[in-house]
């Protein structure tokens, strides 16, 4: 059944679906916290000792390229809409976008900024580009290709009512709390390259702002007191061709806990116990049929540059989840939840190659 270009495995068809419901719930009961409902009671078992690595594949099981997500979902300034990738990370049913920026390098804001609880990140600076996002140059364009968790720091909503809008796609939601498209040098534009958006309460978060992306510089502040967690990702190869495949290595350790795994009490928003409840109550993503990294790969590229010879990171070095024989290498679906310009997203989630829809 796995070796059929037809087959979706089981947790990609129930994971979108139960987001939905659970973002549906959160709209309905308002200020009520989602994650005491839904978190499993075995929260504080540990699923892994370590993040994961795991390979970004399609719905049909290939593993996709760094061709295939900039040719399918790279939003520039003048999008007026892009389709949404989604993958989970670093447990099952934990959902995270898959972004791709065009002609933009996503930088770190100022690093003296150390947060120890919620706060609001200054305008991305140029001083150096963030480590865990790929930069690529690619049919004459630069691409910077990344990862932020998608399920909202508020109350846990998640795709679709938390949602990635474009520079020139404006959701109806953020026009009543007073979001425009011609208010230049006023809080009331609409960022260059948008905002994900949510639905249910209003978070909003600047993926321009790589990992520190909580966005209170619009009309109206964010109820989220944490930005949206970044998803680190790396690539085997930096060949001009997009030939690359895409890895997820981890969570920045900047980053918050995930919403829906703060523990209470004695649980950590930010410090060393982020990782462990990060990686508690929930269930491992799959492993790859090469289960062993080294078999596949030792080494990986990310950040930091747009060179033809960006800074190597050795997978044995990265303290991944491992056992006797090396590095376990995971794998992991990506979804896509519309066409784009008429092409659609190889495999499909509902098992039909007739469309790629969630």
């Amino acid at each position: 059944m796995a070796n059929d270009k037809n087959y979706i495995p089981e947790p990609e068809k129930r994971a979108f679906l139960k987001g939905a419901g659970l973002s549906i719930a959160a709209l309905l009961i308002g200020g009520i916290s989602v994650e005491r409902y839904v978190v499993p009671k075995d929260r504080g078992v540990p699923v892994m000792d370590n993040f994961p690595l795991a390979v970004l594949e399609d719905p049909s099981g290939s593993r996709i390229t760094i061709k295939d997500v900039i040719e399918y979902a790279a939003a520039s300034k003048s999008s007026t809409s892009t389709p949404m990738l989604v993958f989970d990370y670093p447990l099952q049913d934990e959902p995270n976008f898959l972004l791709v920026l065009k002609d933009v390098q996503v930088t770190t804001p100022d690093k003296s900024i150390v947060p120890t609880s919620g706060y609001s990140p200054i305008s991305p600076s140029n001083k150096a580009p963030m480590d865990g996002i790929i930069y690529i140059s690619y049919g004459g364009h630069n691409y910077s290709i990344m990862a932020l968790s998608g399920i909202c720091q508020h109350l846990g909503c998640v795709p679709p009512f938390l949602d990635y809008r474009p520079g020139q796609s404006i959701p109806f939601e953020s026009k009543l709390i007073g979001y425009k498209s011609d208010a230049p040098g006023t809080p009331a534009q609409w960022p260059d390259y948008g905002l994900i958006y949510c639905k249910c309460h209003g978070s909003q978060y600047n993926p321009l702002w790589g990992g520190r992306n909580l966005y209170n510089n619009g009309p109206a502040s964010s109820p989220a007191n944490h930005s949206l967690p970044q998803i680190m990702l790396a690539t085997d190869s930096y060949d001009s061709s997009g030939s690359g495949k895409i890895y997820a290595y981890g969570i920045n350790s900047s980053n918050a806990v995930i919403r829906t795994h703060l523990q209470f009490p004695g649980g950590e928003t930010y410090g060393s116990q982020v990782k462990s409840e990060d990686l508690t109550g929930g269930t491992a993503i799959r492993t790859a049929s090469d289960s062993v990294a080294s078999k596949t790969v030792s080494t990986l590229y990310t950040g930091n540059t747009t060179s033809s010879t960006p800074p190597k990171l050795s997978v044995s070095a990265l303290g991944l989840n491992s056992n006797s024989s090396g590095v376990i290498l995971y794998r992991t679906t990506v979804v896509s939840n519309e066409a784009s310009n008429t092409q659609n997203w190889k495999g499909s989630f509902s098992g039909s190659t007739s469309t790629n829809t969630l």
